[in-house]
């Protein structure tokens, strides 16, 4: 080859070799760009995500602000006599409490443990920013069902919880329930579809996170507490103080931090949902119209 074609060889090879430098260079480029564009994008995402979960944290936080909670730890160690009128107006008379029921394998009484359940969650809801008050701060005085839903209504209370426990005359029945109001109540129907939406979520956050069996939300205008209340109400029966395993549990400290975690959850999720409440026609029907009333006592 003469020296001339090996020149033009090598100007060649040369013009190749910064084609491709020039290409590479533009190709990164591009890549830089496109990568600086996703890590914008990417960024933004991450922003926003914060965001929101700063925003729901901050939410989760102040749930409670501005709410009152009344609780009603069920029974007392002393029951006051005579009777009361059902509902406001009532002649129909029913007794002012009742003794309530016992754990057949601890011997603890349902006071004992609805005082603790009830102490522990106000705790608990004052941290979220709730005012919570109890009907009676212990088990040595008296209160009737209408003393207890007055204690409620004059807090002008956004909800009323009576936490109770169940007993059974079969000692083999476990699971939890709520009790409230029908939509025919004659006292208060207007409490009606957010007692029962309190209801449906206060049962389904409690044995969802407790593991305890779901029974129903019973429909009853037989409580006269709930019939007294003049905001949404609602009883929970954490469970069965007849069962051996259920009152063990039930007994137990740290199982009850479970409980009450539970049902501040749905106490949160109650005023955090916003579907509209049950319609009185779309209301489940009570499981128990063809069978005998259950035997849960105010």
């Amino acid at each position: 080859m003469s020296r001339k074609m090996t020149r033009i060889v090598a100007i060649l090879i040369l013009a190749a070799m910064l084609a491709g430098a020039i290409f590479s260079v533009r190709a990164g480029a591009e890549e830089y760009d496109e990568t600086a564009q996703l890590l914008e994008e990417t960024s933004e995402e991450v922003i926003a995500a914060a965001k929101l979960a700063k925003e729901e944290a901050w939410k989760a936080a102040h749930i409670g602000d501005g709410r009152t909670v009344v609780l009603d730890p069920g029974h007392s160690s002393v029951i006051p006599s005579g009777s009361v009128p059902l509902g406001p107006g009532s002649g129909q008379m029913k007794a002012a409490d009742t003794h309530g029921t016992s754990g057949v394998a601890t011997g603890m009484a349902e006071y004992t443990l609805t005082m603790s359940i009830c102490q522990q969650l106000r705790d608990v809801l004052e941290a979220e920013g709730y005012k919570v008050l109890l009907t009676h701060e212990t088990n040595d005085t008296a209160h009737s069902c209408v003393d207890r839903a007055k204690v409620a209504n004059d807090a002008d209370a956004d909800i009323f919880l009576r936490i109770h426990a169940n007993g059974s005359d079969d000692r083999y029945v476990t699971g939890a329930m709520t009790i409230c109001i029908t939509p025919s109540n004659p006292f208060c129907p207007e409490q009606y579809a957010e007692s029962r939406r309190l209801s449906e979520i206060l049962l389904r956050d409690y044995t969802e996170e407790t593991g305890i069996e779901e029974e129903y939300v019973w429909e009853t205008d037989s409580m006269t507490g709930n019939n007294w209340a003049q905001m949404p109400c609602t009883i929970l029966e954490m469970g069965y103080m007849t069962n051996p395993e259920e009152d063990r549990l039930m007994a137990d400290p740290e199982f009850q931090r479970v409980m009450v975690a539970a049902i501040a959850k749905g106490i949160d999720n109650y005023f955090a949902e916003a579907e509209p409440a049950a319609e009185p026609e779309a209301a489940a029907e009570s499981e128990t119209d063809a069978e005998e009333e259950p035997s849960a006592q105010e």
